[in-house]
């Protein structure tokens, strides 16, 4: 129950909402809902002292609303996730990131820094796609770093779908590259084309770091920093840090903390091949990562939306699941079977164009590339507010 000052306050900030102009009354009631929400949602321990016990908070709270409502919230590639609105709760200090995306609108990728004791907000409006278009990137070196709009799309050469008309950021990012952004217009039902040969770096003021796990699908945290989740086919790129020393920290479901010192020196390249423990307990969940090529695919969970690849879920509840993968151009990628506690599931489609890729999937037999991963995944980290 919230403390007797604070009910009379939100008593008064109610009467307060109701005396002023309407139009104000909608923004008013969010920012009392919000409060009320991150006030109640941080983790709590007590202490015993000399002056008796006293609340301490360890960790905040992210608060996510979208316009439109419904769509699929992810914290960290994976660690949560929740259908807007919606609030992550006990959610460690440090950098955070969350991606909204809901199919038929672009998706967004938003950092936040959590404070304890607070709640941090991300509002966002998804443009809707219309009449989508794709962009086809091809690098020199080969197996670049592909992010557009700040989206990780995976390892060049690549080809992203599903992408509404006009300006995109593309940037390839390679530790001893000089990193490559640029905007690019995307045309609506046709294929941009982009040939990219990046610049090495010569005594660079900064280093570069390389991380891979094994397994694969560990959420990488630098300096309590979220930095991505260590890739099924590559590993994670961390470029451009500052040189130092910093604690690099990989954790998955059903595994030990991987927590090593690392010291970054300017012009070097330090690669971290990281060996996972299994946790002493009998782990009672699944993890899941799900790419697909083309990127940008949609995913449902027995028919339940769960958002864009790439992705990595860390909580799968055992079970038998269907996944579907669906992108516009190309024939769905449908996989079925049953999700064991404290399985890896890595999942890679190659997902076959339609045979018009302008109009929709016609009806027949579906044409499966690759699918890699025993089975299925899961609608257990879906958490509503």
């Amino acid at each position: 129950m919230l403390p007797h000052p604070f009910i009379s306050l939100l008593k008064d900030s109610l009467v307060a909402v109701i005396q002023i102009k309407s139009r104000y009354v909608l923004v008013l009631t969010l920012i009392v809902a919000m409060l009320v929400t991150g006030l109640a949602s941080a983790q709590v321990t007590i202490q015993a002292g000399a002056g008796g016990s006293r609340s301490v908070y360890t960790t905040g709270s992210i608060y996510v609303a979208s316009t439109p409502s419904g769509a699929s919230a992810v914290l960290d590639s994976g660690i949560g996730q929740l259908f807007t609105p919606g609030t992550f709760t006990k959610v460690p200090p440090g950098l955070h990131n969350v991606q909204v995306s809901r199919p038929g609108f672009e998706s967004s990728s938003t950092d936040v820094t959590v404070s304890v004791g607070t709640t941090e907000y991300v509002i966002v409006t998804l443009p809707r796609v219309q009449n989508p278009g794709s962009i086809s990137v091809s690098t020199t070196p080969l197996g670049v770093g592909l992010y557009v709009d700040h989206l990780y799309k995976g390892k060049t050469n690549q080809i992203v779908g599903n992408l509404a008309p006009g300006n995109h950021t593309v940037t390839l990012a390679e530790p001893g590259y000089v990193t490559w952004s640029e905007p690019v217009t995307v045309t609506g039902g046709d294929m941009k084309i982009l040939v990219v040969t990046l610049v090495p770096e010569f005594n660079p003021p900064t280093g570069d770091l390389q991380v891979s796990s094994n397994p694969t699908g560990a959420v990488v945290y630098l300096n309590g920093d979220y930095q991505g989740f260590t890739p099924p086919d590559d590993h994670l790129d961390i470029i451009d840090l500052a040189p130092g020393s910093y604690t690099l920290i990989l954790r998955k479901l059903g595994f030990e903390d991987y927590s090593v010192p690392v010291t970054i020196q300017p012009g070097k390249v330090l690669q971290i091949s990281a060996s996972l423990t299994p946790a002493s307990q009998t782990p009672s969940l699944a993890t899941a990562d799900i790419v697909s090529k083309p990127s940008g695919a949609d995913i449902y969970v027995n028919s339940l939306y769960m958002g864009m690849t790439p992705i990595s879920f860390q909580n799968v509840q055992p079970g038998n699941y269907t996944i579907e993968l669906r992108l516009q151009g190309y024939i769905p990628f449908t996989t079925s079977g049953q999700a064991l506690p404290g399985q890896s599931i890595h999942i890679i489609a190659a997902l076959a164009p339609a045979a018009t890729p302008a109009t929709p999937t016609p009806s027949g037999p579906l044409l499966v590339l690759v699918a890699l991963g025993m089975v299925s995944l899961a609608a257990s980290m879906v958490k509503r507010r």
